[in-house]
């Protein structure tokens, strides 16, 4: 069973919010939107596999990745649900929404599409596994390791939460991030499908990304035909932590 957490009372009004993270992340990358929602709604985080705190397992498959999904689903009794992933975690989504329509209400899917993409992070996967965390003495150590590689403090800060510390102070990852080097190139891929999910789908990008293309509306309204597309401007590829207020009101909106 994939580790979870529940935000907020499940109630008759409100279908449940699952929200998935991406490549990388884990379920506390959700956890301001998740508290600014539950009064609202009750809202379950989490980990996929081979992240945060959930199994090591073997393989990363969309399929393998949205069937976990779909185990902790049954496991809480929740038949249906609005639910919403980013970049990896969107692919999860889609990929569950296309195969079990009847489980999912609406859609959201932030800064990704259901396309392969250019193995952009191979550098920064082999930053990570060079890094020598049984000897670091500081997380300072870390993140100036992962500066060659990665500019932006904040991205780092993203990254290095990965990193967990045993009894006896050493660094270690807490993700398993040699499944994910050994999947990378399935995670950057996705399923040729001609399945279609005819419910609402939402698709948020960052005005600041490249992951998201105006011309790539064709490809989403062929699997996803009610898809609209948002631009959060001042964001780039993680919305819902760079500009955490316009990203609440635009998926408020959308759910409401």
């Amino acid at each position: 069973m994939l580790n979870y957490r529940i935000h907020g009372e499940r109630n008759d009004t409100q279908p449940v919010l699952v929200v998935l993270h991406g490549l990388l992340g884990s379920l506390d990358n959700w956890s301001t939107f998740a508290r600014s929602q539950a009064e609202q709604r009750c809202v379950i985080a989490v980990d996929l596999r081979n992240h945060g705190d959930s199994p090591a397992l073997t393989g990363m498959a969309y399929r393998d990745m949205a069937q976990d999904v779909v185990a902790v689903l049954d496991a809480l009794a929740v038949t249906e649900c609005d639910l919403m992933g980013h970049s990896m975690g969107g692919k999860v989504a889609m990929f569950l929404a296309l195969h079990h329509p009847a489980r999912v209400r609406r859609l959201i899917v932030v800064d990704i599409t259901p396309k392969a993409y250019p193995p952009r992070h191979q550098a920064l996967l082999q930053t990570m596994v060079s890094m020598p965390v049984a000897t670091l003495r500081s997380r300072k150590q870390a993140d100036e390791w992962l500066s060659a590689v990665v500019k932006h403090p904040m991205e780092r800060g993203f990254l290095l939460k990965n990193l967990g510390r045993d009894a006896n102070g050493a660094f270690y990852w807490q993700c398993n991030l040699a499944e994910i080097v050994r999947h990378y190139l399935t995670i950057s891929a996705f399923p040729a499908l001609t399945l279609q999910y005819a419910a609402p789908t939402l698709f948020v990008r960052g005005g600041q990304s490249d992951y998201i293309a105006t011309e790539d509306m064709p490809l989403l309204q062929a699997q996803f035909p009610q898809a609209q597309l948002i631009t959060i401007a001042d964001a780039g590829h993680l919305p819902h932590v760079q500009t955490p207020a316009a990203f609440t009101t635009a998926v408020a909106e959308f759910l409401a």
